[in-house]
């Protein structure tokens, strides 16, 4: 059963401990979620991403702060995680990048790491093919500032300019993180991102120490070895499967079951020990499409149409529930 580290949750508890307006320990908050508070205190406790996502929500939630995820990210001092020594002891922003995608799935198999060239110069894209931002939009943020916390760290202080690109809509909670973090952030796209300044994946990494990485280069094939190689098998068969027949009818759970070979009951076990669901996945697969559509020449009705959707009015409700603003405020404000 593929599990994260605790690390993120227990660093999560110290900043809500620490703040003024808590009413609700921080126990009760990891019991409604249903994890044992030992995590907190257990040496290589790991737990499910989609239960780290909840704790993050609830934890907003019970602030009454939507900044809260973000700030708490910010907070951080520093990761002993074997990625972090091998970021630190790597020559380049970019070979940084580089073991990211190789091994960052030894802390966390869902997160997956790309590069692809912007206006301003390389994005770092992070996104997850089992959690979509519409679902868990506070704990996105906590992902993403703990990206350009880290970056920061790494890079030193005359890196230069970074920025944030995110999916989040709610442009005013942007500006209120963009003061938080003092970047730029470009709230309402397609993807989540940091934006780095032009050659940024060449800057030198002033920590570099060649003997050390070969070192832990050779710790983190050893670990990548023993790890089992299907971590995220079922969850990425459904996603693709499921985008691939949009547009157009929406597969059923049993369909999807069906076409895999095993029984809903199956699928549904092997998702939930996966940290997600076939919701969540059609979900995610749904909302990204109807993106792209939106962005292009179909109507919103063409849209819900083409998603498979009741009406437009279903479709609507569904999109705002994912996006937290209307297909009309989302076509009108990007194109």
């Amino acid at each position: 059963m593929p599990r994260i580290s605790a690390y993120r949750l227990k660093h999560l508890a110290r900043v809500y401990e620490s703040e003024s307006a808590v009413t609700v320990p921080f126990a009760d908050v990891l019991g409604e979620v249903g994890i044992d508070p030992d995590v907190l205190t257990t040496m290589d406790s790991r737990i499910k991403l989609i239960d780290e996502a909840r704790v993050v929500e609830l934890a907003c939630q019970a602030l009454s702060d939507k900044t809260f995820a973000a700030r708490a990210a910010l907070s951080t001092q520093g990761s002993k995680t074997l990625l972090a020594y091998l970021a630190r002891a790597s020559r380049t922003l970019g070979q940084v990048l580089q073991l990211a995608q190789r091994y960052y799935a030894l802390e966390d198999p869902h997160m997956k790491f790309a590069a692809r060239e912007g206006a301003k110069g390389p994005i770092v894209v992070l996104d997850s093919g089992m959690l979509g931002a519409k679902e868990f939009p506070r704990h996105t943020e906590f992902l993403m500032f703990g990206m350009y916390k880290r970056t920061r760290q790494i890079a030193g202080p005359d890196f230069g300019e970074l920025s944030l690109i995110l999916k989040c809509s709610d442009h005013e909670h942007c500006e209120q993180l963009s003061q938080i973090a003092g970047c730029e952030i470009e709230a309402g796209q397609s993807f989540n991102g940091l934006q780095l300044p032009p050659n940024g994946l060449a800057y030198p990494i002033p920590t570099a120490d060649p003997a050390l990485l070969d070192h832990l280069l050779e710790h983190g094939e050893e670990r990548l070895r023993q790890m089992p190689q299907n971590m995220n098998g079922v969850s990425e068969k459904v996603a693709k499967l499921v985008f691939s027949r949009l547009p157009g009818h929406l597969p059923s759970g049993d369909e999807v079951a069906a076409e895999l070979c095993m029984t809903r009951r199956t699928l549904t076990r092997r998702l939930s020990d996966e940290g997600t669901s076939y919701k969540l996945l059609a979900d995610t697969a749904r909302c990204d499409m109807a993106k792209r559509m939106l962005l292009g020449e179909d109507s919103i009705a063409q849209v819900a149409f083409l998603l498979d959707f009741a009406d437009q009015a279903a479709f609507s409700v569904a999109f705002k529930r994912w996006t937290g603003t209307t297909p009309a405020s989302f076509k009108r404000t990007h194109i």
